[in-house]
């Protein structure tokens, strides 16, 4: 590979393009905000002097450095393992609007009104909001498609060769779009598992040598035999090279994103807090579902008809399959859904449908990729038996089996069950490892706010078409 060709596969490149992404997002959405301003006359009252596009564009390139430290201070270019636009809108929003704010007070102490228009901020505010989501996203585009060919990635080590340790370099390994590339495993004990499937480093003294030959940038610290000091000392080793960490918390089953961090007299502890979905957060949450439901159930009325005449058309049985899962606090309700499969297709033991199901009718084939099968679900919503987002509701008898072999299956069922879900757009939904929905699954109940249920509802919708479970 030519160094003109390593240089903009680096990952560099990849923080460089965010940067040049983000202040080209804040000219363009000044420059849209002058053009809707002056040249649409939109809130344009014709002051004694008209504002001058020269004067816009320079004070926007004076200010382009301010822009750059807020989009800094709010995180928006430290490295992220997921590229998605709705993990990082929010920051965007608070970095612009603060910058909005200040420049606002700023001007009205320099600036006359008739060298510089106030409502030009508030149409700059919202445009480079705009400009600048738009920027992010095609920059995210290109990057995780450079993911998936192994550019913009950081070579990485994992810490601990155990049952934790193996878990995390599967998951680096099956999700490329990472940017993490798994170059093997740091531990003078392995196991077994990990020196017959992966390339162990099992010699601390060349720790310096195995990050030179292998540029290691990215060092995930899993469980580990080790005693506490010498997992301490290699990282303080791997620091003159730059390593980054990322470290697995131990009672990782139990923690969440709302860890407290406090100080017993310079001691820091952290603070787990079992989070539920209770109080003007339920509130919150149930108003959220009411409103949305009702709007999707009127919106989409002539699709739901459609469907429903479909089906009686298509084959002998009911429009509405009714089977009864367990929603919060274990309380049996009948879930709906179209009906997409024969009248005897549960004849025998229960069990997921899979992709490519022959007992599918022919309206089944079309309606169960799209998702638009569980339409009816937003009745169950609305009637308070389950949310729009959430775990999936189980059979009894399979939560009765998982119960009894995942601990923190029980979890689940402290919220109700959602029509979709954090673990759905994550792809593990129909027949996938019930170890890790469920650790999806706790991770949403222990980490709700409002915005997460939004990115999986928009999430949802943009991967329906994907759907063949």
């Amino acid at each position: 590979m030519t160094k003109a060709a390593k240089l903009f596969t680096s990952h560099r490149f990849s923080h460089f393009s965010l940067v040049l992404a983000d202040l080209l997002g804040v000219v363009a959405g000044f420059r849209l905000a002058f053009f809707v301003y002056i040249q649409l006359g939109i809130l344009y009252i014709g002051e004694a002097a008209p504002p001058s596009n020269n004067f816009y564009i320079a004070l926007v390139l004076v200010i382009l450095p301010f822009y750059w430290l807020l989009f800094k201070l709010h995180g928006l270019y430290r490295f992220r393992l997921n590229l998605s636009l709705l993990e990082v809108l929010p920051q965007i929003v608070s970095a612009v609007t603060e910058g909005s704010m200040v420049l606002l007070a700023a001007t009205m102490v320099i600036f006359p009104v008739v060298h510089y228009s106030r409502n030009i901020i508030v149409l700059s505010w919202i445009s480079t909001i705009v400009c600048v989501s738009i920027a992010r996203l095609l920059i995210y585009m290109l990057q995780r498609y450079g993911r998936s060919h192994g550019w913009y990635v950081k070579n990485t080590l994992v810490l601990g060769a155990g049952k934790v340790g193996i878990s995390c370099a599967e998951k680096l390994v099956r999700n490329p779009d990472l940017g993490l590339r798994f170059v093997g495993f740091l531990d003078e004990e392995p196991s077994e598992d990990a020196v017959s499937n992966y390339q162990v480093f099992d010699d601390y003294g060349k720790l310096e040598e195995v990050i030179l030959q292998h540029r290691i940038q990215h060092m995930v610290v899993g469980f580990s035999r080790d005693r506490h000091d010498k997992i301490v000392g290699l990282m303080e080793r791997c620091r003159p090279y730059n390593v980054e960490f990322t470290m697995v918390p131990r009672l990782y089953e139990i923690f969440s994103d709302s860890v407290g961090v406090e100080h017993i007299r310079g001691l820091p502890v952290l603070g787990l807090k079992r989070s539920s979905i209770t109080g003007l957060q339920g509130f919150v949450k149930r108003t959220m579902d009411i409103v949305i439901s009702l709007f999707v159930l009127i919106f989409l009325s002539p699709l739901l008809l459609y469907v429903a005449i479909s089906i009686k058309l298509d084959s002998p049985g009911p429009v509405l399959y009714r089977q009864t899962r367990l929603g919060k606090n274990d309380r049996p309700f009948s879930i709906l859904k179209f009906r997409s499969m024969r009248r005897d297709a549960e004849k025998g033991e229960a069990g997921w449908s899979t992709a490519g199901d022959v007992r599918r009718t022919r309206i089944g084939r079309f309606i169960r990729p799209l998702g638009i099968d569980e339409l009816p679900q937003l009745i169950n919503v609305i009637k308070g038996e389950m949310s729009l987002v959430g775990p999936r509701p189980e059979r009894p008898e399979h939560v009765e089996h998982f119960e009894l072999e995942i601990p923190a299956y029980s979890s689940r069922h402290r919220v109700r069950p959602g029509l979709t879900g954090w673990a759905q757009i994550n792809g593990l939904r129909g027949d996938t490892d019930i170890l890790e929905r469920v650790e999806h699954d706790v991770y949403y109940i222990e980490n709700w706010n409002p915005w997460l249920d939004i990115k999986i509802l928009l999430k949802t919708v943009t991967s329906f078409v994907d759907r063949d479970a």
